[in-house]
């Protein structure tokens, strides 16, 4: 992975922020280009050395245009993870595909979900469309998927509030990964894009229920939490109160949501993560262990 190279983001989210920190602070760091919408003091929410050359920041409202095409230019690798829940996703992702097909990049790395033949998911199923769409697109590509990432539980709220609020079952086992090593995960892809071209690997580092992690915490936390289960009903209610929900098709996609994860859970195997870290994944009790003493 020479400097020359340059690595573009087509989004600004939790997991793109993450795998850009591990990147941009390891030896032999690509030039790295971000793609984020407009907002007030937008520049000033990324790291100074990210607004240093040679990475950029590129602001584009649209996924179309001079703007977002000119963004692809001098691009190596694309690390796309798209917009979750969002009614245009799949229309953005394939727009994505294509421009950086016509820009010439030599790989693309896409972050899917976890299984993402569980087509009852509405999520999935654009993720898996988009699998194909990217599969069919003759760019070489490695395609990532990841259960629930374990950042998803906030603990700050858990130990302020000695509860994880949940809107299906604590007692079914969900799969996890912790952030840190996805980001680990890309940072190998990159160092050596042809052996990990046409791959796609299922990212899980531990299967757990989320009452297992209330005791995990816990014991790290040195008090007592305990999951609030709530009626899916009930948890779009205080998402609503919360302003978390943006209109009728979030709340219909995040319902089904819900009640999937009550009935069936969402689980997978470790040992193709184990294999790409070449090392145990981080678990609950060692993301706990950063976690709580920072």
């Amino acid at each position: 992975m020479s400097r020359q190279h340059g690595l573009l983001f087509t989004t600004t989210g939790r997991a793109s922020r993450y795998v850009i920190s591990v990147l941009i602070a390891a030896p032999g760091c690509p030039a790295i280009r971000v793609i984020t919408r407009s907002a007030p003091n937008i520049l000033d929410s990324f790291p100074a050395k990210l607004r240093e050359p040679p990475h950029s920041i590129v602001v584009a409202d649209h996924y179309e245009g001079a703007t977002f095409a000119g963004a692809f230019e001098g691009i190596d690798y694309v690390f796309h993870d798209g917009l979750p829940v969002h009614p245009l996703e799949e229309g953005m992702g394939m727009s994505v595909i294509d421009t950086a097909k016509a820009a010439g990049v030599r790989h693309f790395i896409m972050l899917s979900v976890l299984q993402p033949v569980r087509i009852k998911l509405p999520t999935h199923k654009v993720k898996l469309g988009l699998e194909e769409y990217l599969v069919e697109s003759r760019l070489n590509y490695t395609i990532l998927q990841p259960p629930h990432f374990m950042q998803n539980v906030d603990l700050e709220l858990a130990l302020r509030t000695r509860k994880i609020p949940l809107g299906y079952s604590s007692d079914h086992a969900q799969g996890f990964v912790d952030l840190v090593d996805i980001a680990a995960v890309v940072r190998k892809i990159l160092q050596d894009p042809d052996d990990h071209n046409l791959a796609r690997y299922e990212l899980v580092s531990q299967n757990i229920s989320y009452k297992d992690i209330a005791k995990l915490v816990s014991e790290a936390a040195r008090r007592e939490i305990k999951c609030d289960d709530m009626t899916p009903a009930e948890y779009l209610a205080t998402m609503n109160s919360e302003r978390n929900i943006r209109n009728e098709y979030t709340e219909d996609i995040v319902l089904r949501i819900l009640l999937y994860y009550d009935r069936w859970g969402l689980v997978g195997n470790s040992n193709t993560l184990r294999w790409l870290l070449g090392r145990e994944p981080n678990s609950w009790q060692s993301y706990l262990k950063r976690e709580i003493r920072r």
